[in-house]
């Protein structure tokens, strides 16, 4: 039986993202005190010691510790060459059922562009002992799940927060299940990691909205999202006013710890910045010019980019 107080909490990072692990540790601490200890689980590629200690700094020696597994071999373990499209550390994620220890039923993970705002307590304490995962359900088109051979009503969730079912995993050996399919396509997933999760975890338990909020959510109104299954107006509007996990994934609005930032929840974000520590220095906004185009768009001249955006989901679809 596993304890409902000791919450282990899984991340994957690497040198460059060590200030996001930062400000969402501090936020993880700062709103989960009903737990009596917590465990960090670091999948880490390439961060140095003077970095890790930086980390460590941020967690209450009393209430939790980090723990750190080298992933510098993570493209040996693959065994296959995967897209340079995002950082090779996102697929850590899928070792944990054999990187953790045995005595371990269940992990959250967690991406690290994000803040935690509430208390874990009651999805800890969840039964999900019929399923792989449990997450939030995606943002995505149709072509996503096609992609990967998933019929059009199969529920999609975004992997960057998980309630790993790592028993089941183990059980099911899922781990050399996911590393089978990804050599069979020569390493080349659609969404990569995500889509192999989503392609191979039959059982998804979905959790309310409010568990990972991406930035769409924030952006677009409820109307945009046709996508099926998805949540009710209801659910998307509790989402928006009580969040637990906000997510400020990639998009229009661009991310808060950069310049030209257009998420409603920027200084929040930037407020727990400081709180721990992090350098409040803004980087450079380096999306790719297609994206800003898009985001100068949708904020100066909605009615275009709904054209632009139109005609180019046609074209995908061909």
């Amino acid at each position: 039986m596993y304890n409902t107080k000791h919450l282990h909490v899984a991340l994957s990072s690497d040198d460059n993202y060590s200030n996001l692990v930062r400000t969402l540790l501090g936020s993880l601490f700062t709103n989960n005190k009903s737990f009596d200890f917590i465990s960090i689980h670091l999948l880490a590629q390439k961060i140095s010691n003077e970095r890790i200690s930086t980390l460590k700094s941020v967690i209450p020696s009393e209430k939790g510790e980090l723990i750190v597994y080298s992933m510098d071999n993570i493209q040996e373990l693959l065994g296959v060459k995967v897209p340079n499209t995002i950082s090779i550390s996102s697929y850590s994620r899928l070792f944990l059922s054999s990187l953790l220890p045995q005595t371990i039923d269940k992990v959250i993970y967690m991406d690290v562009d994000a803040l935690v705002i509430g208390d874990f307590g009651k999805l800890w304490a969840a039964d999900i002992d019929n399923y792989e995962i449990a997450g939030v359900l995606d943002d995505v088109s149709l072509f996503a799940k096609h992609a990967i051979n998933l019929p059009d009503n199969a529920p999609y969730v975004n992997a960057g927060f998980l309630l790993i079912n790592l028993n089941r995993w183990r059980k099911l050996g899922m781990e050399n299940k996911i590393l089978n399919y990804l050599v069979a396509h020569n390493g080349k997933v659609f969404h990569h990691d995500q889509g192999l999760i989503n392609k191979m975890c039959e059982q998804k338990l979905i959790l309310p909205m409010n568990y990972n909020m991406v930035t769409n959510f924030y952006i677009f109104p409820y109307s945009n999202f046709t996508q099926q299954p998805f949540y009710s107006e209801e659910e998307f509007k509790k989402g928006l006013t009580d969040p637990i996990f906000i997510h400020f994934t990639a998009g229009v609005a661009n991310r808060p710890w950069m310049k030209n930032c257009r998420h409603p929840l920027k200084d929040l974000y930037r407020q727990y910045m400081k709180e721990a520590g992090v350098d409040d220095y803004l980087q450079n906004d380096n999306r790719p010019f297609k994206l800003k185009a898009l985001s100068f768009l949708y904020f100066n001249f909605r009615p275009l980019y709904a054209l632009v955006i139109k005609l180019r989901s046609k074209f995908v679809e061909r």
